[in-house]
């Protein structure tokens, strides 16, 4: 592949065709989509600071290119991804994203309606267009549309779009430390203010990310799962079934190899619940589990128990929140 050809892959502006013969190429390989995956995470990071961090990018990028070049095998592109996966590691350790935080003026609005959903259920909105938007347990959703026929959407909590294309409609997700763009799409968006992590997966079409500045630093194609961390401000990208990630919408908890802790924490939101976990390691303990959001939580403590032998105490709360204690 030419230097040329692996830019156009990164800004996804090559032929359907030479699209789908490279990932065809990463899928057939692991370790090779991993790298992958991790260099483009350094590229999204050099454009989100076009001043400083990309001057060190295209250093790096230069250096491993030269020794790219110099290989004539066919293991020449997992040699380059080696290297590259090299600096994203040294360049990532003093990269701090704060080019999100760029505020512009506000915008005076036409429409204004404000959407919700209780904890503990499942609602649905169906724009006028025919689209349609499903918002989690305890998600609150603001639709705004400015008189330039924009549409914008400020979202806290959990949803999935299913966005009919229409070229002459512009709909944009703001989530406070960047803009989502939709083309056309369907995706799941969980962004809760309360949660350290603001992830997306695209399930079709495609979306656009851009900060504050109107400037596009991320294209999403189906079947990749983006995830921002808001205490360190990084942001990264991997493949992820995207039926997965939305399978609270059609009334799931779908649970991939997830720690104790990220469990509670979904059914403390489901269930309107507090959970206290004993000790760190069995907080980390990791699960993988289907079960249906009808299932009463003791039903879902109980299959824990089951699986790893632990204990858990329910306390009926009067007033407030019931606690359930976790111990081994």
């Amino acid at each position: 592949m030419s230097e040329e050809n692996f830019h156009k892959i990164l800004n996804n502006t090559v032929t359907e065709a030479e699209k789908n013969d490279f990932f065809s190429s990463l899928e057939k390989d692991f370790e090779k989509r991993e790298e992958f995956y991790r260099y483009k995470n350094l590229y999204v990071l050099s454009n989100l600071n076009p001043d400083y961090y990309r001057s060190q990018q295209n250093k790096s990028f230069n250096r491993f290119w030269s020794r790219v070049q110099a290989k004539k095998s066919q293991e020449t592109i997992h040699l380059w991804m080696r290297y590259a996966a090299i600096f994203i590691v040294a360049s990532a350790l003093g990269f701090m994203a704060d080019y999100f935080l760029n505020l512009k003026a506000p915008t005076v609005f036409s429409q204004h309606i404000k959407y919700s959903s209780e904890k503990g259920s499942v609602s649905t909105i169906h724009l006028e267009d025919g689209s349609s938007i499903w918002l989690s347990s305890g998600t609150n959703l603001v639709i705004d549309k400015n008189q330039k026929g924009e549409t914008i959407a400020r979202l806290n909590g959990e949803a999935y779009f299913d966005l009919i294309p229409d070229p002459n409609r512009k709909f944009i997700v703001d989530l406070g430390y960047f803009k989502v763009r939709d083309i056309g799409t369907r995706f799941n968006l969980r962004a809760y203010e309360s949660e350290q992590l603001i992830t997306a997966a695209l399930d079709k079409g495609q979306i656009d990310f851009f900060n504050n500045c109107e400037k596009s630093f991320l294209t999403v194609k189906p079947g990749e799962f983006v995830e921002y961390d808001k205490s360190n401000k990084k942001i990264s990208m991997n493949q992820q079934d995207p039926s997965i990630v939305s399978a609270w919408k059609d009334g799931k908890f779908v649970f991939i190899d997830k720690t104790l802790s990220e469990i509670c924490s979904e059914l403390e939101n489901w269930y309107n619940i507090d959970i206290q976990i004993d000790d760190l390691a069995l907080a980390n303990t990791r699960y993988t589990s289907v079960v249906n959001r009808s299932t009463t939580v003791k039903m879902v403590l109980q299959i824990l128990a089951i699986t790893d032998h632990i204990r858990y105490q329910i306390i009926d709360k009067k007033e407030g929140k019931d606690i359930i204690k976790i111990r081994k």
